[in-house]
């Protein structure tokens, strides 16, 4: 049997751990073409919710484009790719498309030839790419009109939204607003990782999208649910339970569903000869991965200056430590605070730690630590 607990690129379908709950929501606010802000630290599953709401959305006669802003590198690339997916999206007819889109005064068609041979109409700027927001502009309003002409209900989701800073966020989220709140024929999902810029994109009262839409946080997945979940595609594959307490493999991956996928891909494999998960197996999983990423976290390693790595061995022996007590500062020979908020906020910036919304330090990959304490314990060894 395939190993169902997938856990790299898009996870769809039976495979897509538990979300009824936010699924539901979504798929209520889309109905009504509303405007969400889906808000999530990396790995908690975003992109598969937007791709698993899109799937039910399309069996429902609704029309969905999808966008990630990672893959725009300047405004011109995204003004263009928004008018394009939309498009085509909407209009299968090369012909039609070429004609609707010979309207636009800032965008054109491109009719080309297909690598299957057949042509395809894309998308191109006319202008100076300086005047990329007024042909993102009319790119948007085209989409509105394009769906009133087409009679359709069409989703845009633009994934990583946080990432418009890099375009001149401020103006641009201004012009932006200006244009979609007069769209009656599109709901918009705008989601990002970065959650205290969507959080002050839209709980600043002097930011454009201040209650613009819902605020939509993702957080762990109920572990209940999860682990029925996780206990049905064992008991489908024939395996043998024994005494096996899942609660470890929740409290390794501190309930990021990517980390629990992963664990348990590799628990399936692992048990796999045998037909038998034991406990001891359980156990081994986290040294496991953190021994697969060994390469990755040893040149992140090599980054760090040396009171980083001591502030990164203390954080990893201690989890929810409070790093400028007097207390923390003193069991592991480190400070003062300024020298610590020093080096926490360019782990913060390298993306090796975050900040919870509860103020605590936290490895941005739970595995680290377990590879850091690894690390540690070979050092004692050999001492």
């Amino acid at each position: 049997m395939e190993n169902p607990f997938k856990y790299a690129g898009i996870v769809r379908g039976p495979y897509f751990a538990d979300r009824k709950q936010e699924l539901s929501e979504l798929l209520s606010e889309m109905r009504n073409l509303g405007r969400v802000f889906l808000v999530s630290p990396r790995r908690y599953g975003k992109t598969c919710l937007i791709f698993n709401l899109s799937d039910k959305l399309k069996k429902e006669g609704y029309c969905v484009a999808y966008l990630d802003l990672n893959a725009y590198p300047d405004l011109a690339s995204f003004s263009v790719a928004v008018t394009e997916k939309v498009s085509r999206t909407l209009e299968s007819s090369t012909d039609k498309l070429a004609k609707l889109l010979s309207a636009l005064k800032y965008l054109r068609p491109r009719v080309e030839v297909g690598p299957d041979g057949l042509l395809a109409a894309r998308v191109e700027m006319t202008v100076p790419r300086r005047e990329a927001l007024p042909a993102l502009l009319e790119g948007l309003h085209y989409c509105d009109e394009l769906a009133r002409k087409k009679r359709r209900k069409l989703i845009i989701a633009i994934d990583e939204f946080s990432d418009l800073a890099k375009y001149d966020g401020q103006t641009i989220e201004k012009a932006i607003r200006s244009e979609i709140q007069t769209h009656s024929h599109i709901g918009y999902i705008f989601s990002g990782s970065a959650q205290s810029v969507i959080l002050a994109m839209t709980q600043d009262p002097q930011r454009a999208f201040y209650r613009m839409g819902r605020i939509m946080e993702l957080g762990a997945i109920d572990r209940s649910e999860y682990l029925k979940f996780i206990l049905k595609w064992f008991k489908k594959g024939g395996y043998q339970l024994k005494n096996v307490d899942f609660e470890l493999v929740f409290e390794a991956a501190e309930d990021v569903p990517y980390s629990v996928q992963r664990m348990c891909n590799i628990l399936w494999e692992k048990a796999r000869s045998t037909g038998t998960v034991t406990q001891k197996m359980l156990e081994q999983l986290p040294l496991l991965v953190a021994r697969q990423d060994s390469v990755h976290f040893e040149l992140i390693w090599q980054t760090a200056s040396q009171a980083q790595k001591i502030l990164l061995m203390a954080l990893a022996k201690q989890q929810n430590a409070k790093p400028f007590s007097r207390a923390f500062q003193l069991a592991y020979g480190i400070g003062p605070s300024s020298s610590i908020k020093a080096s926490l906020d360019s782990l913060v910036k390298k993306g090796i730690l975050y900040q919870s919304p509860a103020g605590r330090y936290k490895f941005a990959d739970t595995f680290m630590r377990y590879w850091i304490l690894n690390l540690a314990e070979r050092g004692a060894e050999s001492r």
